[in-house]
């Protein structure tokens, strides 16, 4: 079970011989590294947030991770950084500590670890700072104390302080060691990282079927026990399976790209307008960060949203065995609750679908009971071609509405050739409401999820379409 694992923990270089699954935040508190905190073990407080950096082409880049959700066989070659790796030893405050004790961001301090590594982040990030307020940053992390006001203070504090045009978009380490944000031995990283063999210690080996984790953001919260007896495959360090390029009209992204780099990239913002608006709904900056595409899509969840996006783009799944490769639509991908068409010696090799051309409009709505880092009660997506005030074609999914995320087949034929006006969006919703068959559960009652549906069906018209049907024409069908 066990495997060779090499990395960087803050200036250490580690080499372990250890069970890949084993989570990086019970490993480094292990390690007398105790300031990164288990909360949640969810992915939800971010007490237990860590920086990670890797090499991407000539570049060295850091993002932040949960490390709670972390398996060790995701981080061979990289550099992972904790609170303790931030201090320059001198039993002295950093700038952004500094900061937070000037406002008061600080109370019981459990939270606080991860706070600052997340703003460290932000100054790692030349691309945030010019796009992005400093609070954004800290999405992944919530304070039970402050009120979260004086931590926002302290974050504009110190990024005023910092404000500085960045020539590149890889890190100026220099600048931010000469500042105090990073101890000076992040100068060191990028060649000692070059020196890391970056391939994972597990290798495919069809005549040993295991499980296949992608980033594991779900599977380590739902069954880590599991992961930590079985035979485990780690897909995300496999530069084969990563990119998002364009091949004879299509769009192909590969199954360890992660949602974070699905949503940042040029190509897929100049596909989806509009992601910049609909791509925060997708979980916590952490949690984007580590989610891969082929994990979100094969964890089989009916309410998975990369899922409910990609299958109005009606999309196709390549599976491949190592030997050989096959294709099918993801709409025809789920046979049942968690259950999918890939055999047990089958992974997601990539994702395909036809680049839309034309008068094309996508939208993605969401329902959950708090806006941002949470799971859909339901979700929808809809992709939609006028022409002339015609529809020529349409594609609708729904999540959180069936056991399985739905391809709203008849609707979607309902739609197309149709003018485009209230009285058909009203008999759209009508005819998805004979589609789906949804269940009460913790997120909501059948009869609300189907209030649901309605409403995100019509808020995709009145979103894209609001010259054709406005809020008003709705009131009557609630």
């Amino acid at each position: 079970m066990d495997s060779k694992i090499s990395f960087i923990l803050n200036e250490n270089f580690i080499e372990a011989e250890i069970n890949p699954a084993v989570v990086l935040l019970d490993f480094i508190r292990k390690q007398r590294l105790t300031g990164t905190k288990e909360g949640c073990k969810e992915g939800d407080c971010g007490a237990c947030t860590v920086l990670c950096g890797e090499i991407s082409g000539s570049k060295l880049t850091y993002k932040t991770l949960n490390s709670c959700l972390l398996p060790l066989g995701n981080i061979q070659g990289k550099h992972i950084v904790t609170i303790e790796g931030l201090s320059s030893g001198k039993n002295e405050l950093n700038p952004v500590q500094e900061a937070f004790v000037a406002e008061g961001a600080s109370q019981c301090g459990f939270c606080t670890p991860g706070f600052i590594v997340s703003m460290t982040c932000y100054f790692l990030n030349p691309e945030i700072i010019s796009l992005t307020k400093p609070g954004f940053v800290m999405d992944g992390n919530i304070c039970r104390c402050t009120g979260h006001n004086s931590i926002i203070r302290a974050a504009e504090k110190i990024s005023s302080r910092l404000k500085r045009k960045f020539v590149s978009d890889e890190p100026d380490f220099v600048y931010l060691t000469e500042k105090k944000i990073i101890p000076e031995y992040f100068l060191t990283i990028k060649n000692r990282l070059k020196k890391i063999d970056i391939k994972s210690g597990r290798i495919f080996d069809s005549s040993k079927p295991g499980i296949y984790i992608g980033g594991g953001t779900d599977l380590f919260v739902q069954k880590p026990d599991e992961l930590f007896k079985s035979e485990t495959i780690f897909l995300h360090n496999d530069i084969n399976l990563k990119g998002i390029e364009i091949k004879n009209g299509n769009c192909e992204i590969g199954s360890s790209t992660t949602v974070s780099e699905i949503l940042n990239s040029g190509i897929i913002r100049k596909i989806i307008p509009g992601l910049d608006k609909f791509g925060l709904l997708f979980g916590s900056a952490p949690i984007r960060n580590n989610a891969t595409i082929g994990g979100n899509i094969n964890n089989a969840s009916p309410i998975g949203d990369m899922t409910s996006l990609f299958m109005a783009l009606d999309s196709v799944l390549i599976l491949t065995n190592g030997k050989s490769e096959r294709d099918i639509p993801l709409k025809n991908y789920f046979s049942g609750y968690k259950k999918t068409e890939r055999h047990n010696d089958e992974y997601m090799k990539s994702l395909k679908f036809r680049i839309p051309e034309g008068n094309y409009f996508i939208n993605f709505e969401k329902v959950s009971k708090r806006t941002y880092l949470d799971i859909a009660s339901v979700n929808s997506s809809l992709l939609i071609n006028i022409e002339n005030g015609i529809i020529a074609s349409a594609h609708m999914s729904a999540g959180g509405v069936s056991a399985v995320p739905l391809y709203l087949k008849n609707t979607s034929e309902f739609l197309t050739a149709k003018k485009l006006c209230p009285d058909i969006v009203n008999e759209a919703v009508n005819t998805a409401q004979l589609e789906i068959s949804p269940i009460s559960d913790a997120r909501g009652s059948s009869e609300y999820k189907r209030l649901l549906l309605s409403r995100l069906i019509y808020a995709h018209f009145i979103t894209l379409f609001p010259e054709i049907i406005n809020i008003e024409d709705t009131y009557e069908r609630l």
